[in-house]
């Protein structure tokens, strides 16, 4: 404000009222540095994403009332949650200059009112490193379990995760299916149009196959052109339907090339896990199944239980 003129003939300028910056008049966090202290060395101890998320989680309560938290990165295809999913959100994107770390939302039953919101933030400084120390640990751990040339699981993921799931399925007796599936004539493919095609057409049908089976079901590839599918909580009608899909999917691919165009087929076997099964036993029965489809005469599908009704035809039954 200005004042009247004195009789000095000059004019005074008063700070009766101080311009804030829009920044300070933010609220500011209001945490405990023992509590940042303890969280900061508590999410050094894992590198388990799901572990560091529960720990983030309980630590964080201590100063702002928190439900649920939930982590999504696309590139890596990571959705994780922890805690309950309640109706009103925060959504915070984790990024530093040089790493993108995920999009984390917190949620809550009411509102978040601004000092919480600016405790979160406060808060999410003591994540910002160990999380990216965790993804970096989960993107090493998942590319030592992945086929290098088509993203599917290898020998090792698949020994770790199909002799887990057949010991769930049986404690909770669910079904559980698989499909052994192979590439037909694949030598030839290889041969008449070079390898280069031949992992162009391996790449392509493990993107069909992937096309063709839920979230819950995975593809490994067991060796050369020829892959599992692990199809959990499906039963043998459930599994053959997926497998049809499968093999007509693959059927459709067409590929091009200077030396012409060229289709594949695929031959699959399919067996479903009984309860007296270990895992290399329902491993071997659908890989017969796969053998009685490709002698057959190829691009079909055949069934463990295929297999015993022909057997029983056989022996007279």
């Amino acid at each position: 404000m200005v004042s009247p003129l004195h009789t000095n003939g000059r004019a005074e300028l008063r700070d009766d009222k101080v311009i804030t910056p829009f920044g300070d008049l933010a609220p500011r966090p209001d945490i405990r540095p023992e509590v940042l202290l303890r969280l900061s060395g508590k999410l050094q101890t894992t590198l388990e994403l799901s572990q560091l998320l529960e720990i983030f989680l309980e630590e964080i309560q201590q100063a702002v009332l928190v439900d649920g938290l939930t982590l999504t990165h696309d590139p890596s295809g990571i959705s994780l949650a922890t805690g309950r999913n309640s109706l009103h959100t925060a959504n915070y994107r984790m990024q530093t200059q040089q790493d993108y770390m995920g999009d984390l939302t917190f949620h809550r039953s009411t509102r978040f009112r601004e000092h919480e919101l600016a405790n979160i933030e406060g808060l999410l400084s003591t994540l910002v490193y160990p999380l990216r120390n965790a993804l970096r640990y989960h993107e090493a751990m998942a590319a030592a379990f992945r086929d290098p040339l088509t993203g599917a699981g290898n020998r090792v993921a698949l020994d770790k995760t199909l002799g887990r799931e057949v010991e769930l399925a049986k404690r909770h007796d669910q079904s559980l299916s698989v499909l052994m599936l192979d590439l037909d004539h694949f030598k030839q493919v290889n041969d008449e149009f070079g390898h280069s095609m031949g992992d162009k057409v391996l790449k392509e049908a493990v993107i069909a196959m992937t096309g063709c089976i839920r979230q819950t079901d995975m593809c490994f590839r067991y060796g050369g052109e020829e892959f599992l599918i692990m199809l959990s909580s499906a039963d043998q009608a459930g599994a053959l339907r997926i497998a049809e899909r499968i093999r007509m999917g693959i059927g459709q691919l067409m590929f091009t090339s200077e030396k012409g165009s060229l289709q594949v087929t695929a031959s699959i076997g399919c067996a479903t896990l009984n309860m007296t099964d270990t895992m290399e036993e329902l491993v071997q029965r659908a890989d017969e199944a796969l053998y009685v489809a490709k002698d057959s005469g190829r691009n079909r599908v055949i069934s463990d239980l295929d297999m015993e009704f022909t057997e029983r035809e056989e022996d007279g039954e």
